[in-house]
C-alpha cells in the first residue's frame, strides 16, 4: 500500500494500532467541535441516539451519557471494537450497541432514532445525499441530526491538498441546506464557531417534520 492510501486509511477509515492511536489523537484535536454538537444536539433521557462514524465512540462516551440509548455506526471494524470497549459499561447494560456499516445503508428499520450526528466524517462520504435519506428514514417525527464541517468551503481557506490528500468533498453551509431539503428534512440551520485549526467550523443542524 502506498503512503497516499495509508494516509486515506487512517483519515477515512481508521484501522489497526496507529488507526487507534489516530482515532484518541482526533478525539482530543476535536473537542471543540464535541461541545458544539453536544449544545447543538442537547441529548435528553428520553432520546435514542445515532452516531454516523462514531469512530473510537468517545463524544458518546462523554457527550452523549445523557440519552436513553446509544448506537454507533462505523465503517471501519477496530472502530466498533474500540467504541464498544470505550462503553463497555453502557454496552453490558443494553443501552448501547456498535455496528460496522455504511451511512448510505443503514441497519435499522425507520423511525427508531429521535436525534443523529455525523461529527468530522461528512466530508468523507461518498454518497452524501443518499446518506441524509437513510439518516431522514430512520429519524422519527421532530428527530433532529446534527453534522459538523471542520474543513468546508466557507472558511476561506485553500483545501486543495487537503482535497488530494485524504479525498475529500468541502460544502458550503447553503449547500448542506439544500441537501437537508432534497433529502426530506422540514427545517435547517446553519451556525459558525472555531476548532483547532478550524478557523469557520461550521454546524449544520436539520429536522424532521
Amino acid at each position: 500500500m502506498n503512503k497516499s492510501k495509508q494516509k486515506l486509511s487512517q483519515a477515512a477509515m481508521p484501522i489497526g494500532f496507529w488507526g487507534r492511536i489516530s482515532a484518541r489523537i482526533m478525539a482530543i484535536a476535536h473537542r471543540n467541535i464535541y461541545m458544539n454538537v453536544a449544545a447543538a444536539l442537547n441529548l435528553q433521557p428520553e432520546d435514542t441516539y445515532l452516531e454516523l462514524g462514531c469512530g473510537s465512540g468517545l463524544f458518546m462516551k462523554k457527550h452523549a451519557s445523557t440519552a436513553g440509548s446509544i448506537t454507533g455506526l462505523d465503517h471501519s471494524e477496530d472502530m466498533v471494537k474500540l467504541a464498544t470497549q470505550y462503553n463497555r459499561k453502557r454496552v453490558d447494560e443494553g443501552t448501547a450497541e456498535f455496528r460496522q456499516g455504511e451511512a448510505s445503508e443503514l441497519p435499522w428499520e425507520d423511525e427508531k432514532f429521535s436525534a443523529a450526528a455525523a461529527i468530522a466524517t461528512f466530508m468523507f462520504w461518498p454518497e452524501p445525499l443518499e446518506s441524509l435519506r437513510e439518516i431522514h428514514r430512520v429519524l422519527r417525527p421532530g428527530g433532529r441530526l446534527v453534522v459538523s464541517l471542520g474543513w468546508n468551503a466557507d472558511d476561506g481557506k485553500d483545501h486543495t491538498k487537503h482535497i488530494n490528500k485524504y479525498g475529500i468533498k468541502l460544502y458550503m453551509g447553503k449547500e448542506m441546506q439544500a441537501m437537508f431539503q432534497e433529502a426530506g428534512f422540514s427545517e435547517s440551520s446553519i451556525t459558525y464557531s472555531k476548532g483547532f485549526m478550524m478557523p469557520k467550523l461550521i454546524i449544520a443542524r436539520a429536522v424532521k417534520e
